[in-house]
């Protein structure tokens, strides 16, 4: 007899916890909002303003380059990764300084963070005459929730491919012994 007081309270129980929390979990229904047609010319209507919307956030650049030889350098900004989108820019830097050092400020506009950890990843490829090209790797972490005009900006110093270094890295085939 106790047994079967315990199976149907339980029971009972569980249904009407099930009918208290499940209600709100699953008997939601989406409001279905009739969406006014679109003329066949693919223009808004004079009813309905246009509405500029921002497609990304602008981010500044800072590059510092040096060893950057007598004639310049060619250089290629492009995302990293899937996770941030952005127009690929291609510049020539030229040497400020007789040491070879340049600055250079690139401006990242509509930058798209897909990814939940908010980093933008950018490759940065130099080419110089006669040397094979180096591609740097820099990441850097945005605001969650930018503030509208604001410009985030980071700044990343880097060296020029030289002879020595690509001397260096050439993989010539060990002796067979």
């Amino acid at each position: 007899m106790r047994i079967r007081f315990w199976k149907a309270s339980a029971l009972a129980a569980g249904i009407v916890t099930g009918s208290v929390l499940g209600g709100p979990l699953f008997g939601q229904e989406t409001k279905n909002t009739p969406v006014p047609p679109v003329p066949a010319t693919g223009k808004a209507t004079a009813d309905e303003p246009a509405k500029a919307t921002p497609k990304g956030r602008t981010i500044a650049l800072k590059l510092v380059v040096s060893d950057v030889g007598s004639k310049g350098c060619e250089v290629e900004v492009k995302p990293a990764n899937p996770s941030c989108v952005f127009k690929t820019q291609s510049f020539h830097l030229d040497p400020l300084t007789g040491l070879g050092e340049s600055k250079k400020l690139v401006t990242l506009t509509d930058v798209d963070i897909r990814g939940a950890d908010r980093n933008c990843a950018v490759a940065v490829t130099v080419r110089q005459d006669g040397l094979p090209p180096k591609t740097i790797y820099r990441g850097f972490r945005v605001a969650a929730s930018p503030k509208p005009g604001a410009v985030e900006s980071f700044e990343t110093c880097m060296s020029c491919p030289t002879k020595a270094s690509s001397i260096a890295t050439t993989d010539k085939p060990g002796a067979r012994r």
